[in-house]
């Protein structure tokens, strides 16, 4: 192995190393905001259904059996 090349092979090496963390983070980062993004929709769907009014009182007659929407 010529011995002038091993800086160059240390530098590659890092580029790649670097490149494979920085790609995971990226990756992990866009997970991490993907899931935020479905409990806000969740949590506003939920809000929603807690304000509609035909959901909000178990005492009165629904108008329309399909005005609450149920959970699975």
């Amino acid at each position: 192995m010529d011995r002038n090349a091993l800086p160059l092979i240390l530098i590659e090496l890092v580029l790649v190393f670097g490149s494979v963390l920085a790609f995971a983070w990226w990756q992990l980062r866009s997970v991490a905001r993907d899931r935020q993004k479905a409990a806000a929709k969740r949590a506003a769907e939920l809000h929603a259904e807690s304000a509609d009014p035909a959901c909000r009182s178990a005492a009165e007659p629904q108008r329309d059996a399909g005005a609450c929407s149920t959970r699975p």
